[in-house]
């Protein structure tokens, strides 16, 4: 069962306070993780195991790339417009100290966003079931509970805050349930004018769950029925801020992946409500989700994406950390004919070649050997502290295993030298770079000592 997820998806800034108390500057934690609603659903359906696809708007930002980065690297499958000029998209909480929300200020610029027709045919397309959040403007949920309606599609739909609940008034008709909590649905309740959800719930057609806290739940069906389930026993409670839509994720999942009343799909929803009000995250994959963007990233900068070693940059710097160091040995590796391999088979075949060849490299050294992909079809190794004649042991054992291998009729030469101790990298591989061209005249497919 695949599940589209819209709304936003944004950096959550959380303030934490160890005490609480009156004093407006308190000591206590700052975390900066990934959040917003439709990205705490999408990541809750994950940590279910479900498929789910996420459909959102953000600026063509740094910041944005890292969400994309991290929401990817969670198994969501992600369609976010790029929106020139769209402001920074984030949650700033200040939190109590026992989790809850004591207040907050959202900067959510997806609800000036329209998504097209044909965007939104493609996000829904495959997929068994739509959540919507309102986060979104009206029209943009409208539209895609529209378009979800056509192809049969349940629709189910989150409030988010007492400030935007009003958001979904016009498109309750399209839903099948619609989430929120109590203060949320007292603000529907004035707007609607209505005397009590259940007003709202048979004027509408729509069943109402709306979450009273330690007080449980309560389901407000079309035809005037009500059910009432109580709150989960929690023990240790961290977290409150993520429980809500935690709750809203495994009732959803109860009832469309076992077809459950909303009774027993709220006791299913309670297990993943326990999950998230002991963590300190609101969601299954947000903790620590900054460090991860800005890991990712590192890697990014110090990794070749083909081959997956080092870049030239990262191996200078590394380079100059053993310099003043004696007895470290540099190989030079290039891949002969590698230009013809190209030319003949293509550029696909071409890296695929060089992939072989690292992992070749890679699975021939050491713990402390330091492989890099120096360019091109160039590789360069530094041995520390290892000695020439031991530099060249270890650099005809990767020859004799790419010899080995069906290359395309790729083999290489290479060339070894021992630096001095504080000798510039340009100046060893200077001397690395004469002896591998000593091992190419020599017939290729050799190794030669500088």
């Amino acid at each position: 069962m695949r599940a589209l997820v819209a709304g936003s998806a944004h950096l959550d800034i959380l303030g934490r306070p160890f005490v609480d108390s009156a004093h407006r500057d308190r000591e206590g934690d700052i975390l900066i993780e990934a959040g917003g609603t439709a990205c705490n659903v999408a990541f809750n359906l994950r940590r279910l195991g479900l498929p789910v696809r996420l459909l959102t708007a953000w600026g063509p930002s740094a910041i944005a790339y890292l969400m994309a980065r991290h929401i990817k690297s969670t198994g969501v499958e992600l369609i976010a417009d790029e929106v020139p000029g769209m402001r920074l998209a984030a949650f700033n909480g200040q939190l109590t100290a026992g989790g809850d929300l004591a207040s907050a200020i959202s900067s959510m610029p997806v609800a000036a966003h329209d998504f097209s027709a044909a965007r939104i045919a493609e996000a829904l397309d495959g997929v068994d079931y739509v959540i919507i959040e309102a986060n979104l403007n009206s029209g943009a949920m409208c539209a895609i509970a529209h378009a979800a309606r056509e192809r049969s599609l349940p629709v189910f739909a989150l409030a988010v805050s007492e400030d935007k609940v009003e958001r979904l008034q016009p498109v309750l008709p399209l839903l099948q349930v619609a989430f929120m909590n109590a203060a949320e649905a007292e603000r529907l309740m004035t707007v609607a004018g209505a005397a009590d959800p259940g007003e709202i719930a048979e004027a509408s057609g729509v069943t109402l769950v709306v979450t009273r806290g330690e007080r449980g739940a309560g389901a407000y069906y079309p035809d005037g029925r009500f059910a009432r389930v109580k709150a989960p026993a929690l023990a240790e409670l961290k977290n409150l801020l993520g429980v809500g839509d935690a709750f809203s994720v495994g009732v959803i999942d109860g009832m469309v992946r076992y077809s459950m009343a909303f009774e027993d799909a709220a006791a299913h929803a309670h297990i993943l409500v326990g999950e998230i009000a002991q963590s300190d995250a609101c969601n299954a994959f947000s903790m620590n989700a900054l460090s991860s963007m800005v890991g990712e990233l590192y890697e990014d900068a110090r990794n070749d994406s083909l081959t997956g070693l080092m870049r030239r940059e990262a191996f200078e710097i590394e380079y100059n950390r053993f310099r003043d160091a004696r007895n470290n040995t540099l190989v030079l590796i290039d891949c002969d004919k590698f230009k013809a391999v190209n030319d003949t088979l293509g550029h696909l075949i071409g890296d695929r070649v060089l992939q072989e060849v690292a992992k070749t490299i890679s699975s021939c050294i050491r713990g402390p050997d330091l492989p890099c992909r120096w360019g091109g079809d160039e590789f360069v190794l530094l041995l520390p502290r290892t000695a020439a004649a031991d530099g060249q042991i270890v650099a005809e054992r990767i020859r004799r295993a790419a010899e080995a291998m069906d290359l395309h009729g790729v083999t290489l030469s290479m060339g070894v030298a021992e630096s001095a101790a504080g000798e510039p990298l340009a100046s060893v591989i200077k001397r690395a770079d004469s002896a591998m061209y000593d091992a190419k005249r020599a017939g290729r497919n050799a190794v030669a000592l500088a």
